[in-house]
């Protein structure tokens, strides 16, 4: 059975703050970024109950998936998601096309 659109847009964003956790922590964020993050960064790791959903072919999410991610601010949400959109640049790597 094909996914909705919403449970598409959820595990995407799911999968990218999941990687912003690994990549925050393996990096070490500095002590004024986790300031600035404030609350943002306690929001992003209660998603860790979703990763074993961020994945193609996963099942529908558990209640403490949901529940994590129905505690998100649309301020952390998005500001996750432009991090992640500037990745690639930052890298020196072409943006990815996910529509094509």
């Amino acid at each position: 059975m094909a996914a909705s659109k919403k449970d598409e847009v959820i595990r995407a964003v799911v999968a990218v703050c999941v990687l912003l956790l690994a990549v925050g922590e393996g990096l070490g964020m500095r002590a004024e970024a986790q300031a600035a993050a404030g609350g943002c960064v306690s929001q992003l790791n209660r998603l860790l109950a979703c990763r074993a959903y961020a994945v193609p072919g996963a099942g529908d999410p558990s209640p403490e998936c949901c529940s994590a991610m129905s505690s998100i601010s649309q301020g952390c949400a998005c500001s996750a998601m432009a991090i992640t959109n500037s990745l690639p640049s930052r890298c020196n790597i072409g943006q990815l096309n996910c529509t094509a």
